[in-house]
């Protein structure tokens, strides 16, 4: 019996010491209870009362968890009391923004007013607080922008928090991935509201075990994910929300048009043996947010970009501002890629630089429409100069970064038919050539959109479908528009980003650019609504 009690004592006092230590207890204490317990938001103690779809979230102790949110769903008060939760238990959290400003906003708007509300955090704040580091309990808080590599060196920590991923670039977040180097605990959370395909956090979500809420129809019985079963094009008959005789709209089964009732859901995860635990939060859930309003912005959206990842809470992009790999390979025709060219045609070749460099040769065919003949990866600058000489290129342009001084030397031994390009985002009109000095500018948002729609068009012939061409397909599906705002002005515009490798994408539209100079006119500027229009004269000797 004294054994049995000594090896009972035993456990409890291995049980006791296990839960000391930070990494355990931060994964054993339940986030949920500790917040309904002892949290107060806005003066009110906190619930998940009209949010009942964030209690498995709060309770998920996973290793990397993401959340593709809607707007006002929740998500970020997850995030600050999860990464409070940790410092508590003597963990160092990293909470991350795309930028400084963020960082204060953040900082000055949510986290302060939070530990102000609650006076046990209050108490737990010592020795350090400012808007970038806070010391909590034995744990400590350091809130930093991913924009300058500074704020992420030098800081080991063992949670990681990235919110509003989608506004950082991928670099930046794989910095910050190196300061759990060195924890036991090692926890990644990212949040954000999606903004395009396969970017940012839907990248992530995709590489998830993708879990949506589903409910249950009391009446027919059918299991509905609201977030899967609304439409992805406007227009659509919209069969999750109804309208009834009064006006009011309601969350509907799309089978028999029963009242889905949004608190007696379940994630279901599509892909439960994946390591990524990925929830994704619509508004349809939300019981704070009246679906009429969502049906009405649905029915009057001028910016369906915007209405699909705020609302609806999912990756969007318009075919307008995107093309796809299939809608690329579409316009493949029946010919191999070509070795040479008859003496009496002239081509145009696009470069983009780097690492390798990406090449994309065109010559002009009927009307308005270009063969692509070569699309290849070259090693070095002398591999260049071969593919002048054999394709008779009359006009190449080349990305003149990062490789100023080689992209030089290049134009410099083809002179005349070599510009380096730079991009410029605030020029208006046509691309500006200067022939001293070898160089040509242009907009970048109007030259990705005509490369583009060139392709939708079906005005581009590409070589027949082979590993490289559809390389190549992948590229250009990588480029992608998305409205961007002036935080200064509040001005809205289109802007290109890069979801993926677009090297090819880049090229091509190099290519499309040197279709644009017209030799026999010896134009300085061509129109760039006449970007195919222009003829391309016989090579130079």
């Amino acid at each position: 019996m004294k054994s049995l009690s000594l090896q009972i004592r035993g456990y409890y006092l291995s049980r006791a010491a296990e839960l000391a230590r930070p990494e355990t207890r931060a994964a054993s204490e339940p986030l949920a209870d500790w917040a309904v317990r002892r949290i107060r938001l806005d003066g009110k103690p906190f619930s998940f009362d009209g949010h009942e779809y964030l209690r498995e979230i709060y309770e998920d102790t996973g290793a990397h968890v993401c959340v593709v949110k809607a707007a006002q769903v929740g998500g970020s008060i997850w995030g600050i009391l999860r990464a409070l939760h940790a410092c508590l238990s003597g963990l160092s959290v990293g909470y991350f923004f795309p930028n400084k400003s963020d960082v204060l906003e953040f900082s000055k708007s949510r986290v302060s007013p939070l530990i102000e509300d609650n006076p046990f955090l209050a108490k737990a704040v010592r020795d350090t607080d400012t808007a970038g580091l806070k010391r909590i309990g034995p744990g400590y808080l350091y809130l930093r922008g991913m924009q300058s590599s500074v704020g992420l060196k030098s800081i080991p920590l063992d949670m990681l928090v990235f919110d509003e991923l989608d506004e950082a670039t991928p670099d930046a977040k794989t910095r910050a991935r190196e300061r759990l180097s060195h924890s036991d605990y090692k926890r990644i959370l990212e949040l954000s509201n999606p903004s395009l395909p396969n970017y940012g956090i839907d990248e992530v979500f995709q590489r998830s075990d993708q879990r949506h809420w589903h409910i249950r129809c009391s009446g027919c019985g059918e299991w509905t994910a609201p977030v899967l079963a609304f439409p992805l094009h406007l227009g659509e008959e919209v069969r999750i929300l109804r309208r009834r005789a009064n006006g009011t709209v309601y969350l509907a089964c799309p089978r028999c048009d029963a009242p889905l009732d949004i608190q007696a859901g379940e994630w279901i995860a599509t892909f439960p043996d994946r390591p990524i635990h990925g929830y994704q939060i619509s508004q349809l859930v939300s019981g704070k947010i009246d679906p009429a309003e969502i049906l009405e912005e649905y029915e009057r959206t001028k910016f369906p970009d915007r209405f699909y990842n705020l609302k609806v809470g999912v990756a969007w992009a318009d075919t307008s501002n995107r093309v796809d790999a299939a809608s690329v390979l579409a316009c493949c025709g029946d010919e191999p890629m070509l070795e040479r060219i008859p003496n009496n045609v002239a081509c145009t070749m696009g470069v983009d630089t780097g690492k390798d460099l990406h090449v994309v040769i065109s010559r002009r065919i009927a009307g308005e429409r270009r063969q692509v003949i070569h699309i290849g990866v070259a090693r070095a600058y002398s591999e260049l100069d071969e593919l002048m000489r054999r394709y008779k290129v009359a006009t190449c342009v080349i990305d003149a970064l990062p490789e100023t001084h080689a992209t030089r030397d290049f134009a410099g031994r083809h002179p005349g038919k070599v510009w380096m390009n730079f991009f410029s985002e605030s020029q208006k009109g046509g691309p500006r050539w200067d022939r001293d000095k070898r160089i040509v500018q242009e907009n970048r948002t109007e030259a990705l959109d005509l490369s583009r729609s060139k392709i939708r068009e079906r005005l581009v012939v590409l070589p027949r479908q082979v590993p490289i061409v559809a390389e190549f397909a992948t590229h250009m599906a990588a480029d992608a528009k998305r409205l961007t705002e002036d935080e200064e002005t509040g001005a809205q515009v289109y802007r290109y980003i890069k979801t993926g490798t677009n090297h090819f994408s880049l090229a091509y539209t190099y290519d499309c650019i040197a279709a644009l100079q017209d030799y026999s006119l010896g134009a300085a500027v061509v129109s760039i609504s006449d970007w195919f229009d222009d003829p391309i004269v016989g090579a130079r000797t």
